[in-house]
């Protein structure tokens, strides 16, 4: 790990886990400290390594030197890196798996993917059982009375951090459009699940004075994180997923598992790959209006949401199943390899 976090002692109950504690930028100290991990054990040197995204990449080009095989699993788009940071992943990684088609596809125009290197390989929902451990009738009653809202509130869920790139400008302009042209008997409130920066001249601040301002204030609630988001999914009747980049994040899998209609911008990542054929929404990148439109139509048509509902379901059962890409992650290790490492009693992986 290059720094350490909340899912370090996770790691560290299944594995042998070393934290560099170090900048993510390339150093004499990261690479002594690489090295020094490769060599501690001679006799089970590692056979490849599997570099989570690009900011491992200079963890990995110290892998390369070693002559120890690199795969890497690139999640971000390019926007945020230049030709100059790809070129070493691109020269030193056997595969570049990438988690849809729309991040493959920006990064190849912006840099030159090598051919054969770049793979897509969804990755899938990461606990096959959320969602089950609580039923819809109970996450409704529940979240409705933690947060004192009308028994037929209508729930937009919103989650992750509150900063820029999740767009929680989006998702409160979008709550703002939905309030001022609601004419239903079903009132729609917007509850967003995480944190972040909330201090005097944040985003977050000055969103809040926005909404102060404005008649849709009491229909937005912003509940800090939850160790368990389970019931808040469960509970809810749409996702509405308002970021500006996202590559392919986890709670879109989380928002289908559990059926929810999800609505997302075109042009923001790889989260309308996931929703197509009838899973969701997608809808021109910062039109709110259409958004607010489509909210509308699933709180007075139930019909409508119960049938994407099951699409949705499907979908992420079929189609981004962790177990199969883990399966197809060890297929392309041995591949790389040119021998199986099924059978092996240890996979030393850095």
């Amino acid at each position: 790990l290059h720094n350490g976090g909340h899912l370090a002692s996770e790691f560290a109950d299944i594995s042998r886990t070393t934290c560099l504690n170090l900048p993510r930028h390339a150093s004499a100290d990261l690479e002594k400290k690489v090295r020094r991990f490769v060599q501690s054990e001679k006799s089970n040197l590692p056979l490849i390594a599997i570099c989570n995204s690009m900011e491992s990449r200079h963890v990995s080009s110290v892998l390369a030197d070693l002559e120890i095989p690199v795969i890497s699993l690139v999640h971000e788009l390019p926007s945020s890196y230049n030709e100059q940071d790809y070129r070493p992943v691109f020269e030193q990684s056997s595969k570049i798996v990438f988690p849809v088609h729309a991040v493959r596809d920006a990064t190849d125009k912006a840099v030159p993917i090598p051919a054969g290197k770049g793979v897509v390989l969804p990755q899938g929902l990461l606990n096959a059982n959320f969602g089950k451990g609580i039923t819809r009738e109970q996450a409704h009653q529940q979240i409705r009375a933690e947060l004192s809202l009308p028994e037929n509130a209508f729930i937009v869920l919103g989650c992750g951090t509150l900063d820029l790139r999740k767009g929680i400008d989006h998702y409160i302009g979008i709550a703002k459009h939905v309030t001022t042209r609601n004419n239903l008997d079903t009132p729609i409130h917007f509850v967003w699940v995480g944190d972040g920066p909330r201090w005097n001249h944040s985003p977050f601040h000055y969103l809040q004075l926005d909404l102060s301002r404005s008649t849709a204030g009491p229909h937005v609630h912003f509940i800090g994180e939850r160790e368990n988001v389970e019931p808040f999914f469960v509970g809810s009747d749409a996702f509405m997923l308002s970021s500006r980049v996202d590559p392919f994040p986890c709670v879109i899998h989380e928002a289908m598992a559990t059926g929810l209609p999800v609505i997302t911008f075109d042009e923001s990542g790889g989260a309308c790959e996931a929703v197509s054929d009838g899973a969701g929404f997608v809808v021109p990148y910062g039109d709110y209006a259409l958004a607010s439109n489509v909210i509308r139509m699933l709180a007075s048509q139930p019909e409508l949401a119960s049938g994407l509902r099951e699409r949705s379901f499907e979908r992420v059962q079929t189609r981004y199943r962790f177990d199969t890409y883990g399966d197809e992650l060890i297929s392309m290790v041995e591949s790389v390899l040119g021998h199986s490492i099924r059978k092996r009693p240890l996979l030393r992986v850095a």
